[in-house]
Protein backbone atom coordinates (compact mmCIF):
# COMPACT_ATOMS: atom_id res chain seq x y z
CA UNK A 1 0.00 0.00 0.00
CA UNK A 2 3.18 2.39 1.10
CA UNK A 3 4.13 1.50 -2.24
CA UNK A 4 1.51 2.38 -4.18
CA UNK A 5 0.71 5.54 -2.72
CA UNK A 6 4.64 6.92 -3.28
CA UNK A 7 4.13 5.45 -6.83
CA UNK A 8 0.80 7.44 -7.49
CA UNK A 9 3.20 10.97 -6.78
CA UNK A 10 5.06 10.38 -9.49
CA UNK A 11 2.34 9.15 -11.94
CA UNK A 12 3.20 11.56 -14.55
CA UNK A 13 6.64 10.78 -14.43
CA UNK A 14 6.00 7.44 -14.90
CA UNK A 15 3.48 7.77 -17.86
CA UNK A 16 5.54 9.91 -19.54
CA UNK A 17 9.02 8.22 -19.25
CA UNK A 18 7.07 4.78 -19.86
CA UNK A 19 5.55 6.69 -23.03
CA UNK A 20 9.01 8.26 -24.33
CA UNK A 21 10.94 4.80 -23.67
CA UNK A 22 8.33 2.87 -25.56
CA UNK A 23 8.51 5.04 -28.59
CA UNK A 24 11.95 4.94 -28.99
CA UNK A 25 11.61 1.27 -28.92
CA UNK A 26 9.06 1.36 -31.50
CA UNK A 27 11.14 3.04 -33.69
CA UNK A 28 13.96 0.33 -33.69
CA UNK A 29 11.95 -0.71 -36.85
CA UNK A 30 13.20 1.63 -38.72
CA UNK A 31 16.52 0.07 -38.78
CA UNK A 32 15.18 -3.11 -40.36
CA UNK A 33 13.30 -1.39 -43.03
CA UNK A 34 15.96 1.07 -43.73
CA UNK A 35 17.72 -2.34 -44.32
CA UNK A 36 15.03 -3.97 -46.63
CA UNK A 37 15.25 -0.66 -48.74
CA UNK A 38 18.76 -0.54 -49.05
CA UNK A 39 19.06 -3.88 -50.36
CA UNK A 40 16.06 -3.64 -52.44
CA UNK A 41 14.03 -6.87 -51.10
CA UNK A 42 12.71 -7.89 -47.59
CA UNK A 43 15.51 -11.27 -48.39
CA UNK A 44 14.97 -13.81 -45.50
CA UNK A 45 13.38 -11.09 -42.83
CA UNK A 46 10.01 -12.42 -41.70
CA UNK A 47 7.11 -10.07 -41.56
CA UNK A 48 5.23 -11.69 -38.48
CA UNK A 49 6.90 -9.05 -35.97
CA UNK A 50 5.43 -5.92 -38.53
CA UNK A 51 1.91 -8.13 -38.24
CA UNK A 52 2.12 -8.90 -35.11
CA UNK A 53 2.55 -5.48 -33.67
CA UNK A 54 -0.02 -3.99 -35.94
CA UNK A 55 -2.00 -6.70 -33.73
CA UNK A 56 -0.77 -5.68 -30.49
CA UNK A 57 -0.45 -1.76 -30.90
CA UNK A 58 -3.91 -2.11 -31.76
CA UNK A 59 -5.61 -4.41 -28.63
CA UNK A 60 -3.36 -1.98 -26.42
CA UNK A 61 -5.25 1.25 -28.49
CA UNK A 62 -8.50 0.03 -27.84
CA UNK A 63 -8.26 -1.12 -24.31
CA UNK A 64 -6.63 2.94 -23.18
CA UNK A 65 -9.65 3.93 -25.21
CA UNK A 66 -11.96 1.70 -23.27
CA UNK A 67 -10.06 3.43 -19.66
CA UNK A 68 -9.58 6.89 -21.33
CA UNK A 69 -6.17 6.44 -20.13
CA UNK A 70 -4.55 9.56 -22.01
CA UNK A 71 -0.72 7.86 -21.85
CA UNK A 72 -1.37 4.58 -23.18
CA UNK A 73 -3.79 6.32 -26.07
CA UNK A 74 -0.74 8.01 -27.24
CA UNK A 75 1.88 5.40 -26.80
CA UNK A 76 -0.18 2.95 -28.92
CA UNK A 77 -1.32 5.53 -31.45
CA UNK A 78 1.97 6.37 -32.12
CA UNK A 79 2.57 2.18 -32.12
CA UNK A 80 0.51 1.33 -34.42
CA UNK A 81 0.83 4.33 -36.96
CA UNK A 82 4.89 2.87 -36.93
CA UNK A 83 3.92 -0.67 -37.30
CA UNK A 84 1.92 -0.21 -40.16
CA UNK A 85 4.34 2.09 -42.09
CA UNK A 86 6.83 -0.81 -41.48
CA UNK A 87 4.59 -3.34 -42.62
CA UNK A 88 3.54 -1.66 -46.02
CA UNK A 89 7.22 -0.94 -46.66
CA UNK A 90 7.82 -4.88 -45.94
CA UNK A 91 5.01 -5.82 -47.82
CA UNK A 92 5.98 -3.32 -50.95
CA UNK A 93 9.67 -4.90 -51.01
CA UNK A 94 8.35 -8.55 -50.36
CA UNK A 95 9.13 -10.11 -53.79
CA UNK A 96 9.40 -13.95 -52.34
CA UNK A 97 6.21 -15.96 -53.32
CA UNK A 98 7.03 -17.70 -50.38
CA UNK A 99 6.98 -15.13 -47.41
CA UNK A 100 4.55 -12.95 -49.29
CA UNK A 101 1.78 -15.26 -48.97
CA UNK A 102 2.66 -16.33 -45.19
CA UNK A 103 2.52 -12.72 -44.16
CA UNK A 104 -0.42 -11.84 -46.41
CA UNK A 105 -2.22 -15.10 -44.37
CA UNK A 106 -1.13 -13.64 -40.98
CA UNK A 107 -2.78 -10.64 -42.00
CA UNK A 108 -6.08 -11.91 -42.65
CA UNK A 109 -5.99 -14.02 -39.28
CA UNK A 110 -4.97 -11.02 -37.23
CA UNK A 111 -6.78 -8.05 -38.86
CA UNK A 112 -9.88 -10.20 -38.94
CA UNK A 113 -9.70 -10.57 -35.26
CA UNK A 114 -9.04 -6.90 -34.92
CA UNK A 115 -12.29 -6.05 -37.01
CA UNK A 116 -14.19 -8.76 -34.61
CA UNK A 117 -12.78 -6.97 -31.16
CA UNK A 118 -13.48 -3.54 -32.50
CA UNK A 119 -17.45 -4.35 -33.61
CA UNK A 120 -17.12 -6.22 -30.08
CA UNK A 121 -16.34 -3.54 -28.13
CA UNK A 122 -17.99 -0.69 -29.50
CA UNK A 123 -21.22 -2.24 -31.62
CA UNK A 124 -22.35 -5.47 -29.68
CA UNK A 125 -23.87 -3.00 -26.81
CA UNK A 126 -22.63 -5.83 -23.71
CA UNK A 127 -21.76 -4.78 -20.51
CA UNK A 128 -18.69 -2.26 -20.97
CA UNK A 129 -17.08 -4.25 -17.70
CA UNK A 130 -17.40 -7.11 -19.61
CA UNK A 131 -15.57 -6.51 -22.85
CA UNK A 132 -12.93 -4.40 -20.63
CA UNK A 133 -12.44 -7.77 -19.20
CA UNK A 134 -12.00 -9.79 -22.31
CA UNK A 135 -10.32 -7.37 -24.70
CA UNK A 136 -7.78 -7.02 -21.31
CA UNK A 137 -7.09 -10.60 -20.92
CA UNK A 138 -6.36 -10.38 -25.10
CA UNK A 139 -4.20 -7.64 -24.74
CA UNK A 140 -2.39 -9.93 -21.60
CA UNK A 141 -1.96 -13.02 -24.31
CA UNK A 142 -0.35 -10.13 -27.09
CA UNK A 143 2.21 -8.34 -24.75
CA UNK A 144 2.85 -12.24 -22.37
CA UNK A 145 3.89 -14.13 -26.67
CA UNK A 146 5.83 -10.72 -27.74
CA UNK A 147 7.90 -10.73 -24.76
CA UNK A 148 8.51 -14.42 -24.63
CA UNK A 149 9.23 -14.73 -28.40
CA UNK A 150 13.05 -14.70 -27.93
CA UNK A 151 12.97 -17.45 -25.54
CA UNK A 152 12.55 -19.84 -28.76
CA UNK A 153 16.88 -19.84 -29.15
CA UNK A 154 17.12 -20.64 -25.58
CA UNK A 155 17.93 -24.58 -26.80
CA UNK A 156 20.42 -23.12 -28.95
CA UNK A 157 21.82 -20.77 -26.46
CA UNK A 158 22.40 -23.49 -23.90
CA UNK A 159 23.71 -26.10 -26.29
CA UNK A 160 25.93 -23.59 -27.40
CA UNK A 161 26.61 -21.94 -24.15
CA UNK A 162 26.46 -18.63 -25.96
CA UNK A 163 24.19 -16.04 -26.09
CA UNK A 164 24.82 -14.86 -30.09
CA UNK A 165 21.42 -15.55 -30.99
CA UNK A 166 19.80 -13.37 -28.54
CA UNK A 167 18.94 -9.69 -29.56
CA UNK A 168 20.05 -7.72 -26.82
CA UNK A 169 19.03 -4.25 -27.78
CA UNK A 170 15.19 -5.82 -28.04
CA UNK A 171 15.51 -7.20 -24.42
CA UNK A 172 17.24 -4.46 -23.12
CA UNK A 173 14.55 -2.35 -24.37
CA UNK A 174 11.87 -4.67 -23.46
CA UNK A 175 13.26 -5.11 -19.77
CA UNK A 176 13.08 -0.88 -19.23
CA UNK A 177 9.49 -0.37 -21.11
CA UNK A 178 7.84 -3.42 -19.24
CA UNK A 179 9.16 -2.46 -15.72
CA UNK A 180 7.89 1.31 -16.43
CA UNK A 181 4.32 -0.26 -17.52
CA UNK A 182 4.73 -2.39 -14.67
CA UNK A 183 4.96 0.50 -12.11
CA UNK A 184 2.42 2.35 -14.36
CA UNK A 185 -0.33 -0.56 -13.89
CA UNK A 186 0.29 -0.45 -9.61
CA UNK A 187 0.06 3.23 -9.74
CA UNK A 188 -3.70 2.93 -11.50
CA UNK A 189 -4.20 -0.44 -9.73
CA UNK A 190 -4.97 -1.89 -13.21
CA UNK A 191 -3.98 -6.08 -13.31
CA UNK A 192 -4.32 -6.08 -17.18
CA UNK A 193 -1.80 -3.81 -17.17
CA UNK A 194 0.39 -5.20 -14.10
CA UNK A 195 0.80 -8.44 -14.63
CA UNK A 196 1.44 -8.75 -18.50
CA UNK A 197 4.66 -6.38 -17.76
CA UNK A 198 5.31 -8.17 -14.28
CA UNK A 199 6.17 -11.09 -17.13
CA UNK A 200 7.85 -9.35 -19.40
CA UNK A 201 10.22 -8.04 -16.89
CA UNK A 202 10.92 -11.28 -15.23
CA UNK A 203 11.26 -12.81 -18.82
CA UNK A 204 13.56 -10.64 -20.05
CA UNK A 205 15.77 -9.88 -17.04
CA UNK A 206 16.02 -13.59 -16.92
CA UNK A 207 17.33 -13.42 -20.80
CA UNK A 208 19.86 -10.56 -19.60
CA UNK A 209 21.00 -12.89 -17.17
CA UNK A 210 21.91 -15.19 -19.33
CA UNK A 211 24.37 -12.83 -21.30
CA UNK A 212 25.84 -12.91 -17.75
CA UNK A 213 26.16 -16.49 -17.63
CA UNK A 214 26.81 -17.37 -21.27
CA UNK A 215 28.90 -14.72 -22.73
CA UNK A 216 28.62 -14.12 -26.59
CA UNK A 217 31.59 -16.57 -27.62
CA UNK A 218 31.87 -14.25 -31.18
CA UNK A 219 33.00 -11.55 -29.25
CA UNK A 220 35.01 -13.50 -27.33
CA UNK A 221 37.01 -15.01 -30.35
CA UNK A 222 37.23 -11.53 -31.85
CA UNK A 223 39.21 -10.17 -28.74
CA UNK A 224 41.79 -13.12 -28.67
CA UNK A 225 42.00 -12.92 -32.68
CA UNK A 226 42.77 -9.33 -32.12
CA UNK A 227 45.17 -9.83 -29.58
CA UNK A 228 47.11 -12.69 -31.33
CA UNK A 229 47.34 -9.73 -34.17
Amino acid sequence: MALKMTLAEYKDLIATTATIVTVIQFLSGTDICRKIIKQGSTGDISGFPFVGGVFSTSMWLTYSLLLRDASMSVTNTVGLVLQACYLYIYLKYCISPGPWFSTRRQMMVFFTLIAVVQYYVFLSGMDIELIKTRVGLTCCAASIIFCASPLISLTEVFSTQSTETLPFPLIFSTFVVAGLWWLYGLVIQNSFVQYPNLIGFALSGFQLLLFIVYPNKRKGELVGETRQV
